[in-house]
């Protein structure tokens, strides 16, 4: 019977471009010639994968064919052009290798002159598969340190969210599609109304504003470029993701924010990070939003996301929600006739009476006023403190903050080339005395695992200095978005829903009419930070 034998040929995106002699039709010549003169009564059959990475074995549709057919025992020996064609991932591809030899299957690498487990050469092939891991590795935190570092200086954009598009000639730079723009603005608009994401996917399905696809086609054939490929992809229907994904996003505030994704390894998924690691660049580029209608819809999210959300209700009363009695703790109950003016009382006395506690009867207009002059001392206090603020002596903090973390770089690189460095020299050791491996494995695994220790403290200094670069510079801008969003609301005769969730967290009302107002977390938390930076003492936002 004659013998069975698997060839195996695979090539990656990058290889493919530039080395014609990794090609497949190459690797399968090779194997041909080979298989021809040393099995010439051999039956071959070749298994592939185009456009693989061979760091993993999970996502080559070709090797897992090959897999099964072996398992199956159709065939009896494998032969590969070289190991990295078989895996550049050390740990897994052997570990692959010793399975399928357990397996009684038989391995050839012809580039490699390898022939396991006919002649034991495990040594060798150790190294083989250590030497093709690292162009991979290598390369793969080349890459991520170039986007890193383009991340931290605002360079590095993938591509521009609906409403924008990335000019063709000028690179990096972000330009405003005003047909995108109006759907953005609109988008925005329905939501701070009340509506939801699909209601207002509906209404743009049914108005037949153009979607992302759609807009991108356009934007194309406006270029003269071939746009028909994305013509046919492109669907009219709008979607609550596509929605979502709109609401909230502080791009089109003019806001760049990098580092929101990232892939912990190799063919990894893409995670969410913590958002106090993001890089923030705000006055990036043109915004298509005012702060204060951006403002409004991040409440808004927030507040829906708390309660179940039904849309807007037809008689809605402003305060419902916010309004706690001070003495019994209810919630405020809203009350409305045809000749008085809407006004709220405490929801236990409105159930149950004088038995449970009492009115506490308050009318709206008394709330807006309160509000208002509330707000005002706020806006008065915290406007004087920033002008306060010794802008040489803030410059001069970021200056030094710049210069220690310029430091830490030069140091992280330095260990970074001493670990090349070390990897180099372990390798050499491994091929020149090879009966001491044990013993040189043991003295660069300790050298290593010291300079990986000295590389992660760098990362906790680096990362706490940036934090405190980023607060330094986003203090100032934040501070003046709420001085904007107060003096748009002490504008306004009347304050409606969303005014009041923008600012306020909980308003509680004594039996005297007395009110205490609490302000929304991050507003008391930029005062705190105003003080500290200030040395003010601007209102406390719990007392009115």
């Amino acid at each position: 019977m004659p013998l069975s034998i698997a060839g195996y040929a695979r090539i990656s995106v990058d290889e493919e471009l530039g080395q014609d002699n990794t090609s497949i039709e190459n690797q399968k010549a090779i194997i041909t010639e080979f298989v021809s003169q040393q099995f010439p009564d051999a039956t071959l059959t070749f298994f592939e994968d185009r456009d693989r990475s061979g760091y993993t074995f999970a996502q080559r549709e070709g090797y897992q064919a090959l897999r099964a057919a072996l398992r199956a025992g159709r065939f009896s020996v494998l032969v590969v052009k070289d190991f990295s064609r078989f895996s550049r991932r050390n740990s897994l591809g052997l570990y692959e290798l010793e399975t399928l030899r357990d397996e009684g299957i038989r391995i050839i690498s012809i580039g490699d002159h390898v022939d396991y487990p006919t002649r034991d050469d495990w040594l060798n092939i150790q190294f083989r598969f250590l030497m093709n891991e690292m162009p991979v590795t290598d390369t793969s935190k080349k890459v991520r340190a170039v986007v890193k570092n383009r991340q931290q200086k605002g360079e590095w954009i993938c591509a521009a969210p609906y409403g924008y598009y990335l000019d063709p000639l000028r690179k990096n730079t972000v330009c405003i599609d005003e047909e995108g723009a109006r759907v953005v603005r609109l988008i925005y608009q329905l939501y701070n109304e009340g509506w939801g994401y699909r209601r207002i996917a509906a209404y743009l399905t049914e108005k037949g504003y153009p979607t992302g696809l759609q807009l991108a086609a356009k934007q194309l054939r406006a270029r003269g470029a071939d746009a028909s490929k994305v013509e046919r992809r492109a669907s009219p229907v709008w979607n609550a993701g596509s929605v979502a994904k709109i609401i909230g996003n502080d791009f089109y505030t003019g806001t760049l924010r990098q580092g929101v994704w990232q892939r912990p390894g190799i063919n990894k998924t893409d995670r969410r990070t913590d958002p106090a690691s993001h890089h923030v660049f705000p006055g990036h580029h043109e915004a298509i939003l005012d702060e204060q209608t951006f403002r409004t819809a991040c409440e808004q999210m927030r507040q829906r996301a708390r309660v179940p959300y039904r849309g807007e209700r037809k008689y809605p009363h402003p305060y419902s929600g916010l309004l706690f009695c001070a003495d019994c703790g209810s919630p405020m109950f809203g009350i409305s006739y045809a000749h008085r003016p809407p006004a709220y009382l405490c929801g236990a006395y409105h159930r149950r009476g004088l038995k449970a506690c009492t009115s506490h009867h308050i009318r709206e207009r008394t709330l807006d006023e309160s509000i208002r002059t509330y707000i005002t001392a706020v806006r008065d206090s915290m406007a004087d403190a920033l002008g306060r603020l010794d802008a040489e002596r803030a410059q001069a903090r970021a200056g030094t903050l710049s210069g220690r973390l310029r430091k830490l770089a030069s140091e992280e690189e330095q260990l970074h080339r001493a670990l090349e460095a070390s990897t180099r020299e372990r390798i050499r050791q491994l091929l020149a005395h090879p009966e001491q491996e044990a013993t040189i494995q043991q003295t660069f695994d300790r050298l290593e695992r010291q300079y990986h220790t000295e590389l992660a403290g760098l990362a906790q200094q680096k990362a706490l200095l940036e934090g405190q670069a980023k607060q330094q510079a986003s203090l100032t801008h934040n501070l003046q978005g709420v001085l904007r969003t107060f003096a748009h609301l002490l504008q306004k005769e009347r304050f409606d829903r969303q005014d009041l969730r923008l600012m306020v967290e909980r308003i509680e009302v004594a039996a005297d009419g007395a009110l205490v107002i609490h302000l929304k977390s991050d507003i008391t938390g930029l005062l705190s930070l105003l003080e500290q930076a200030a040395g003010s003492n601007p209102p406390s936002p719990g007392i009115s």
